[in-house]
């Protein structure tokens, strides 16, 4: 964490023909409404999956009924056009359709397939990520393994310190301890101090490098000390590019404070709080509402309770939350007891 909270010493109806009088103009009426009927229905529109993991879109057909379960057929068919085509489903839960396309010959549309990525909207869960600055063999790793356990929708991580960093060699129990983290659905991820960018590239690529071959359960990187002010961005962008040319699947980013908003790519997720007390919900907002919420999360520390109605609020703007009781020196070297009541508060 940051350098003031000196956790850089820290560890780990169909259509029908007229008929007229004369029969002349009658066979003539029948063909025209005839070919009337076969005329294709209005190809409806299909759901955006725009985010896989928070914003599944609604399919939506343009012919018949026009609502979001919509075959493309509608009531173009003289006999079996527009029924086909209703089976076609929007997701209701964000499930996107691609909706169904008129009938050529009288039928209903083709039904549209419900989109498999799509999990809901903006409200859908959200995550935390907690800096487990324990030893392996401290209860908190089972207390968040039994968390992610009786909350499995939760994006849980958890950023493991064997030593201010990897350390200068591998220990066993660190190993098998993410090993328990990996296997509980928690993505782990490893510790590497930046010196708000005074360490040379070259030596954060040799802890990268460590975490790489001697824990490869970790699959993200933490960059602790990250500069705030522009200047730097080229500097965590090159990091995050080397970490993941190694095998990494994500980085974040600790400032513990706002940043200039020219940071925002440079990690995949970036701190943008860390103090005691909980922060203004206003402060999250602003021009952070201009990039996607999982690029943000926020680590208030003394928090003496869970406050559900700021997570709430919270959820909206920032993707990641973690609270704790626990306070300077080390407010990481525990979990508070509102943990699981705080995970289960970001399904």
């Amino acid at each position: 964490m940051k350098r003031a909270c000196a956790v850089d010493t820290w560890v780990a109806a169909g259509h029908r023909p007229m008929i007229v009088a004369a029969l002349a103009l009658a066979v003539a009426g029948l063909s025209a409404c005839s070919e009337d009927s076969n005329q294709p229905g209005p190809t409806g529109n299909g759901g955006s999956l725009n985010d896989a993991a928070a914003k599944g879109g609604q399919g939506q057909g343009g012919a018949g009924a026009g609502g979001t379960n919509v075959g493309g057929g509608g009531n173009a068919g003289s006999s079996t056009g527009g029924t086909a085509g209703s089976s076609a489903t929007g997701g209701a839960a964000g499930n996107s359709g691609a909706a169904g396309t008129g009938g050529t010959a009288g039928t209903g549309g083709v039904a549209g397939n419900a989109g498999a990525a799509g999990t809901g909207g903006t409200s859908s869960a959200s995550g935390v990520i907690v800096p487990l600055y324990t030893y392996p063999d401290d209860s908190t790793w089972d207390a968040i393994c039994a968390s992610k356990s009786a909350h499995p929708t939760v994006d849980v991580r958890a950023i493991i310190n064997p030593d201010n960093g990897p350390g200068s060699s591998k220990d066993s129990l660190f190993v098998s301890g993410i090993a328990k983290l990996s296997n509980a659905g928690i993505v782990v991820l490893g510790y590497v101090a930046t010196g708000y960018a005074s360490k040379s590239e070259a030596e954060a690529h040799t802890e990268i490098d460590a975490y790489k071959s001697w824990y490869p359960g970790v699959t993200g990187i933490f960059f602790d000390e990250m500069q705030s002010a522009a200047g730097d961005e080229s500097y965590y962008a090159a990091l995050t590019q080397y970490a993941k040319t190694q095998g990494f699947s994500s980085t974040v980013g600790n400032p513990g404070t706002d940043v200039a908003e020219s940071y925002v790519g440079t990690v995949d997720t970036i701190f943008i709080y860390e103090t005691d007390g909980l922060p203004a919900l206003s402060a999250l907002g602003g021009w952070h509402s201009n990039h996607d919420r999982k690029n943000f999360g926020i680590i208030p520390y003394a928090v003496p309770t869970m406050d559900a109605v700021f997570v709430a609020g919270a959820r909206p703007l920032v993707g990641y939350i973690y609270l704790t009781d626990d306070d300077l020196p080390n407010p990481w070297d525990s979990l508070p007891p509102y943990f699981d009541a705080l995970v289960g508060a970001l399904e």
